[in-house]
């Protein structure tokens, strides 16, 4: 996934699945795969098993419910009035909640360039927040964007290919958008690991020239 061979991490995804029907795991991978080769129907299918079988607190859960609900492929979830204390999908409280938003930035690197995927998290990095944990798949040089996060402090996460790119600390403001550019000054990782590859070199004594006959 994080080399963005999607075609292969579906094999690989599907057969975990099969080793372990149960596991929310490889179907969240499966549906995040899918989605990046516009396998529309594939992740919706994968997603909303999600929703059938984790737990609705999961950062799985979570995060299969917004992708659905941003395909239009979920309703988006209203309050029950004649039935408040019944178990029904929770409500986000503007007042206590807000977005964290940014983009990933790397020398010579976004989706059109070169396309280099990986992991994303967000952690709570406190008491009040410890619970709170998302990950998503995000695309080096693009934007990213964690929706209805409770207020307070976090840690940012970035793992490409098995390495730490990224982990930042960020204060989630309730009631407003809070900014996080993620960028290659900030991380401990050399700007040279995601330049783009050498051009292949002409071969020695080549020439454009037709070949003499």
């Amino acid at each position: 996934m994080a080399k963005a061979d999607y075609v292969n991490a579906i094999e690989k995804y599907n057969q975990a699945a099969d080793l372990e029907p149960a596991a929310i795991g490889p179907r969240f991978a499966l549906g995040a795969a899918y989605s990046f080769i516009d396998k529309r129907p594939e992740a919706i299918a994968q997603f909303r098993w999600v929703l059938g079988h984790a737990g609705s607190s999961s950062a799985e859960y979570q995060e299969a419910q917004r992708w659905l609900i941003r395909a239009g492929a979920l309703a988006v979830p209203t309050p029950v009035a004649d039935a408040p204390q019944r178990n029904t999908t929770a409500m986000v409280d503007p007042s206590t909640s807000g977005q964290l938003v940014g983009r990933t930035e790397w020398p010579g690197v976004t989706p059109k360039k070169r396309l280099i995927t990986g992991m994303l998290s967000l952690m709570g990095d406190e008491p009040v927040t410890q619970d709170v944990k998302r990950t998503r798949a995000f695309r080096l040089g693009d934007a990213y964007e964690f929706k209805d996060v409770p207020a307070g402090r976090y840690r940012v996460v970035a793992v490409i290919d098995e390495a730490t790119i990224w982990d930042q600390k960020v204060t989630v403001e309730a009631g407003k958008d809070t900014d996080l550019t993620l960028s290659q000054a900030t991380s401990p990782v050399p700007a040279g690991r995601f330049s783009p590859p050498p051009a292949t070199a002409r071969a020695e004594g080549s020439s454009d020239a037709a070949p003499q006959r």
